[in-house]
């Protein structure tokens, strides 16, 4: 009888024990599960960082071929020098070890210099993103009075006595602006207007005109004057032809308000891996503006990838910028 009870208790000891070790078995299964799957998200991790820093470097090579092939001695070559790059919004593309690269430059004067533009063609911005004419004047002079070095205050403009009455924290600067985006800080200038207008203004062109040879029709069109429906047909013509790597037609009309000069240009890269990551760099540079002809950036930043190639050159603003 005793020895039963022994061997009932045995067993039941035997049974507790084999229970305790299914249970460790299925906990230890379970952590190495756990750190099975936390270390496989860990190396797709690992793995989706180094493409994107592959795609991004990528972008960085291609801009600054760009300021390269920029930067080249024009050939004397007629039919060489056509088809060197240019800054004229034409996309070059290329595959270099898996990766499709789309750079292309455009000059910073396809747009309205918010620092240089004359005052009737930076006017026809702000009308024509829905200010009045009289809030347009208003806002042109208080733009004047935010670059100028004196406190001095325009008729209809605003110096920093009024921003101070206005509740504002951030004063006129007395100097250039630096980046588009501080044009927010302009009295009289709304959310809503400052997103109309910011597509067609940079702080680099340093012209008081646009260059026609690179301006959108959208940019076009804000010249005053203008025949919008014969400069529609030119630069239709006009980049039909660079496409064909032609010379451009000649410009049928003229303007007070066309400039151009050694302005700035910007460019734009994108890159798209064999896995799909896409990456976009956006440059602001003179590529002979600094000292002994190196480039000069201005403007260095991610752009917001594009969906396919090729990529076009978008009209987008600056979101962070360095004094020139």
């Amino acid at each position: 009888m005793k020895r039963t009870r022994r061997n009932r208790a045995g067993a039941k000891q035997d049974g507790i024990a084999l229970i305790l070790v299914l249970g460790l078995v299925i906990f230890l299964t379970v952590v190495a599960l756990a750190f099975s799957d936390n270390q496989r998200v860990s190396t797709q991790i690992a793995s989706n960082t180094v493409q994107i820093a592959r795609a991004q470097a990528a972008t960085d090579g291609a801009v600054h071929r760009m300021v390269y092939e920029l930067a080249r001695p024009r050939p004397v070559d007629a039919q060489a020098a056509l088809a060197q790059w240019k800054a004229d919004g034409v996309v070059h593309q290329w595959a270099e070890n898996g990766l499709q690269i789309a750079v292309s430059a455009k000059s910073e004067a396809a747009k309205i210099d918010l620092n240089f533009a004359a005052e009737p063609l930076l006017k026809q911005v702000f009308v024509s993103g829905g200010a009045s004419e009289e809030e347009a004047d208003a806002i042109v002079a208080a733009v004047k009075d935010w670059t100028d070095a004196d406190n001095l205050k325009r008729p209809n403009g605003a110096e920093a006595d009024d921003y101070r009455t206005a509740g504002r924290k951030v004063l006129p600067a007395n100097d250039f602006f630096i980046a588009i985006e501080e044009l927010q800080n302009v009295l009289g200038v709304s959310p809503k207007l400052y997103n109309a207008v910011a597509p067609f203004l940079t702080v680099n062109a340093r012209s008081p005109g646009i260059d026609p040879q690179t301006a959108s029709i959208n940019v076009m069109r804000l010249v005053p004057g203008i025949d919008v429906a014969q400069a529609q047909a030119w630069i239709e013509q006009r980049d039909q032809a660079l496409r064909d790597g032609l010379t451009p037609p000649p410009l049928p009309f003229s303007s007070p308000y066309f400039g151009g000069g050694q302005a700035a240009v910007r460019i734009r890269a994108d890159v798209v891996t064999a896995a799909g990551v896409r990456a976009s760099r956006e440059a602001s540079v003179r590529p002979q503006g600094g000292q002994r002809g190196r480039p000069q950036f201005y403007l260095w930043q991610r752009g917001w990838p594009a969906d396919a190639l090729p990529v076009s050159n978008p009209e987008s603003t600056s979101v962070e910028a360095v004094r020139g």
